[in-house]
């Protein structure tokens, strides 16, 4: 993906409260571009997650902005940092989160955008004030401890 300077600037001003919300909940924020190695992105962010109910349990999203906070990023589950995206039991099963198609069909997500367009007005509209980011790791937890039902097969 390619960050415009703008978005890049928003995104780091806007981690630092992501970082903190994951290690609050037994978590941790890497962003790609930090990770060593090549082809790091500094659009591309990986957010280890447990749920509250299974703290053994850890899953590894990938959030992709294009334009932040204006846009609505890609979310993956991936079997860890940087790994695989096409894995379904990386997944967690959980309402609107489908590990067969790989998308989540909320409307926290590009994916799920693209499936409603209808969400794009209303209280389903995408959040741009405030730490839009924040509020994509916030409404993930919520899901994984509310809504959690285990790891996809």
């Amino acid at each position: 993906m390619t960050l415009d300077l703008e978005s890049r600037l928003n995104l780091e001003h806007d981690e630092q409260p992501v970082a903190a919300f994951l290690a609050e909940n037994g978590g941790g924020l890497d962003r790609d571009d930090t990770l060593g190695g090549e082809g790091g992105d500094p659009a591309v962010y990986w957010l280890t997650m447990r749920p509250a109910s299974h703290p053994a349990e850890r899953y590894f999203a990938r959030v992709g902005w294009e334009a932040y906070p204006y846009n609505h990023p890609s979310i993956k589950f991936a079997t860890g940092v940087r790994g695989a995206l096409n894995v379904t039991s990386a997944w967690p099963v959980m309402t609107g989160y489908r590990p067969t198609s790989f998308d989540i069909c909320r409307p926290i997500s590009k994916e799920g955008f693209a499936i409603h367009p209808e969400w794009a007005e209303g209280s389903t509209a995408w959040p741009t004030e405030g730490n839009p980011f924040l509020w994509v790791a916030q409404t993930i937890q919520f899901h994984l401890d509310n809504d959690y039902q285990g790891r996809a097969s």
